[in-house]
């Protein structure tokens, strides 16, 4: 069940890949089997990270790495791993994040997991892209292609692609980063993963307003958008809102939107900062009151592209 989990997570159905590791849990609690308990805490804890509930999946991939280190389980301990990594990430906590990865990857060369070696050297290219050292990123995102391609870990060359289209878009090359988005959407809906859709479909947007193609940026976002929305992928709807407050700019919406995920829990640290900068570029003040629920925000914006 918890691969059932697994899968489901993948595909966006949250509500039923929760149902599914909360009965494998159980089960493996009637069991005593550690090993089992350990790999439902980790679906789990995944699946809350995934949702914005981002102090929750700490505790939970905490419980994991313990309980896979104690019974040896070390494949499922470097999952966790590398989880933690992800949750340091958006939390701002770059060197802790670092540090996971590196341990992680250590792991994942003892065990020849190539599969792991890959997301790894993905996700230290992700510390360095997200501190502004691009240049230095992009061997990391490169090395980690290259090793899906030859494991055929197709839902990973997507994630690698995107990673490598944003390091050109940070450095304007965005015809390039365009190529690299439009390569890797294709695998993404193939492989069915809303994560790696959701981020294509982003980048794109993205890439098109800054392209001024704004019609395609418009169709683009919007279907990000529907996405993330009826997936309740809070940290993923909070970067697509503020992607969309690029078409918005100079309006009242684009302060609202930059606001609320300015501020926002579920949304990443470097998502709250861009929404900061473009706040001050576009010299848009927030809105008096507080801050209106992050959904029914969105819900309005999506209604208001699908007119």
């Amino acid at each position: 069940m918890v691969t059932l989990a697994e899968l489901n997570r993948n595909l966006g159905k949250y509500d039923e890949a929760e149902d599914l590791a909360q009965k494998s849990q159980a089960l493996f609690e009637q069991c005593e089997d550690r090993r089992g308990i350990a790999c439902a805490l980790y679906t789990l804890g995944m699946l809350r990270y995934r949702t914005g509930q981002v102090e929750r999946a700490k505790t939970l991939l905490d419980e994991s790495l313990a309980m896979s280190r104690e019974c040896g389980n070390r494949h499922v301990a470097m999952s966790a791993l590398n989880a933690l990594g992800d949750v340091a990430c958006h939390l701002g906590a770059y060197d802790e994040a670092r540090l996971l990865f590196e341990s992680c990857l250590q792991l994942g060369r003892e065990l020849n997991d190539r599969h792991s070696i890959a997301m790894l050297l993905n996700n230290l290219g992700t510390i360095l892209h997200v501190i502004e050292k691009y240049a230095e990123a992009r061997p990391y995102y490169q090395e980690s292609l290259d090793i899906r391609r030859q494991i055929g870990d197709r839902s990973g060359q997507a994630i690698s692609l995107s990673n490598l289209g944003e390091v050109a878009y940070a450095l304007c090359s965005y015809d390039e980063a365009l190529t690299y988005y439009q390569e890797a959407l294709p695998i993404g809906r193939r492989t069915r993963d809303q994560w790696v859709i959701l981020a294509c479909l982003n980048n794109l947007g993205e890439t098109a307003c800054a392209l001024e193609d704004y019609d395609n940026a418009r169709t683009y976002l919007a279907e990000a958008l529907t996405t993330a929305y009826e997936t309740h992928t809070l940290a993923m709807l909070s970067k697509v809102l503020v992607s969309l407050a690029m078409l918005f700019a100079k309006c009242d919406r684009a302060a609202e939107l930059l606001t609320l995920t300015s501020q926002h829990p579920a949304s990443e640290l470097d998502v709250k900062n861009r929404a900061q900068r473009l706040l001050a570029d576009l010299n848009l003040a927030p809105p008096e009151g507080a801050p209106r629920p992050l959904e029914i925000v969105a819900a309005e914006v999506l209604a208001e592209l699908t007119r």
